[in-house]
């Protein structure tokens, strides 16, 4: 609390009695007292109030979003060529040969007989298919002769691979030649194709990624 304050009134009174011309001064002492009160202080009729200061903490809320980083498939198809050649590790097969675990199909280019489409799903029987000198070389090795190509399948397994909805599909349309013709997958195996599908002689490439079909292309057999 603040001390007290003396205010010194001086008051000057003149006073004509009784023909004195005297002046009279009298002198008082007045005290006030300051009082503090919420912030504001008053002296002798004098208000102060103190500027009231709010601090506001910024409330702003950043969001950080991890990027999205979308990973393309290794194995795509090559519609300029849809033969594919022989990749590293494929003992001279053309596409990603047969060697692959026997629990699960692994991801590749894979050459085999669609036994069975149903459910989004494709019964896969893995095989080997081998061109030109690999193909004569193989069928030698196998006691058979090869032509042009040379199918191995000795690989008793077969194997569910799940099909992406987005996969693309071609099939074998005779009417415009042996060339892949797009068809959506939905309308997949089609009767108007020269390969009969699903069967035991519905050859196809068969390109997975991340364990599932991206890709399926039916392949001419004379």
């Amino acid at each position: 609390m603040r001390r007290p304050a003396t205010l010194l009134l001086t008051l000057t009174l003149f006073a004509a009695a009784c023909g004195d011309d005297d002046a009279v001064t009298t002198t008082a002492a007045i005290t006030t007292t300051a009082v503090t009160v919420a912030g504001s202080t008053t002296t002798a009729g004098t208000t102060t109030t103190a500027a009231a200061t709010t601090t506001t903490a910024a409330a702003a809320a950043t969001t950080t979003t991890a990027p999205t980083t979308t990973t393309a498939p290794a194995f795509v198809i090559d519609t300029t060529d849809f033969f594919p050649n022989p990749l590293p590790g494929s003992d001279d097969a053309n596409g990603s040969g047969c060697v692959t675990d026997p629990a699960a199909l692994g991801d590749g280019i894979w050459f085999g007989f669609a036994a069975a489409v149903a459910g989004g799903t494709i019964t896969f029987d893995l095989a080997c298919f081998f061109t030109g000198a690999a193909a004569v070389a193989a069928a030698t090795a196998d006691g058979a002769e090869a032509f042009d190509f040379y199918i191995r399948n000795q690989n008793p397994n077969t194997y569910s691979v799940a099909i992406a909805g987005s996969a693309q599909v071609y099939y074998v349309d005779m009417t415009g030649g042996p060339e892949p013709t797009p068809i959506a997958l939905a309308s997949w195996p089609t009767p108007a194709s020269y390969v009969p599908c699903p069967g035991e002689f519905c050859a196809v490439w068969l390109y997975v990624n991340g364990g599932v079909a991206t890709g399926i292309v039916e392949q001419y057999l004379p």
